[in-house]
């Protein structure tokens, strides 16, 4: 749907059309193209928006303002950024700023402020994006508008919204919602081949999904029931495996040419782990449903939580865990407390730092 405006000046009109539900505008201004959201699905805002937008371009054209569209900031930013950082960073940055896009799009780089970054922090929150990935988002914004004060895009003695909301946000956690272990199970139970595996891994050793996917079989220490793991930066650390980890690892069969622990099709390792895993929980609980029982939703980062409260219940030590999980500060560990009784708590700070090698599978204990 779409809908040319006259905007009663004579020039030629701005075209406002739907895109789903969102109203997006196009114009053009001395030969140049300007299309974008307008963050709206509502009709006379949208109208009212475009006419604001061409209005600002026709300004910046006819008194020759050099300011820079959030588009052009981005494009010089994005040529800079890739020798900056490394290509996982950068990837990263721009999944982050494409969530923003709707909002940033019709603005000037310096017309960004504080409303405009609660206005993202808002729209995050209500689709239920955690803080942890709205700073990310934050983190992706900072990096643009620091590019742009350092090229003189924003005056010097403006101050970076984004990083200051970030800060704020850094001073709070979301609580951590445990699953539960037959809604993982569950899960698994419609996980197809090795990602079933892959999500078991995750409960029963609590790596990380890039830990995992990255696992190659010659590091897995059948004698010594290890899992040497390399991070990024050519990091590595060895784990021990549980009975419950160790009986799901040992029995992934063994691709006859390729390397990864966790593989599929022809011996490629598993991608996207995070979407396969959310659309087998979005199944799952619709599935849950119509069995008419409950189901608690889950991310695949939560399996991560639920096997250090377990590894803490089973006599684990708060401080062997924080070494497996790799935290760089036990004060992160520390969190998995509140989970515990009294007594848990007291024996997880002075326990043994093992886990008792008789422990059956996890929920069977």
């Amino acid at each position: 749907m779409s809908k040319r405006r006259d905007d009663g000046d004579g020039r030629s009109a701005t075209n406002t059309y739907k895109r789903g539900n969102t109203w997006w505008a196009r114009f053009q201004v001395n030969g140049k193209e300007f299309r974008g959201s307008l963050s709206t699905s509502h009709g006379p805002t949208a109208r009212k928006r475009a006419r604001d937008w061409r209005d600002r371009e026709i300004g910046a054209a006819r008194f020759g303002e050099d300011r820079k569209t959030w588009q052009e900031a981005f494009t010089a930013w994005s040529s800079h950024i890739v020798t900056q950082v490394g290509p996982a960073t950068a990837q990263r940055y721009a999944v982050s700023l494409a969530q923003l896009e709707a909002i940033l799009t019709p603005l000037y780089i310096d017309e960004i402020d504080k409303v405009t970054v609660s206005t993202i922090v808002s729209q995050r929150r209500s689709v239920g994006t955690s803080t942890a990935t709205i700073r990310r988002d934050l983190t992706a914004l900072s990096s643009v508008i620091e590019f742009a004060i350092d090229e003189g895009w924003r005056g010097d003695d403006e101050s970076n919204p984004a990083e200051r909301r970030m800060k704020k946000l850094k001073e709070r956690r979301d609580p951590i919602v445990l699953p539960l272990a037959e809604d993982i199970a569950y899960v698994v139970s419609r996980a197809p081949g090795n990602l079933a595996r892959l999500i078991e891994a995750a409960r029963d050793t609590g790596c990380r999904q890039d830990e995992l996917v990255k696992a190659e079989r010659r590091l897995l220490d059948r004698d010594r029931r290890q899992l040497t793991i390399r991070r990024k930066g050519n990091q590595i650390r060895t784990i021990s495996l549980s009975e419950p980890a160790w009986a799901v690892l040992n029995a992934i069969p063994a691709h006859l040419t390729g390397k990864w622990l966790f593989w599929h099709g022809n011996g490629e390792p598993y991608r996207n782990v995070s979407a396969r895993f959310n659309e087998l929980v979005k199944a799952a609980q619709k599935a849950a449903q119509v069995e008419g029982r409950q189901f608690r939703p889950m991310t695949f980062h939560h399996l991560r939580h639920f096997y250090a409260v377990w590894f803490l219940k089973n006599g684990g030590n708060i401080y062997a865990l924080q070494q497996h999980l790799n935290h760089k500060s036990i004060t992160t560990t520390e969190i998995y407390l509140a989970f515990l009784t009294l007594e848990e708590a007291a024996r997880a700070k002075a326990g043994p730092s093992q886990i008792p090698a008789q422990l059956e599978r996890l929920g069977g204990a």
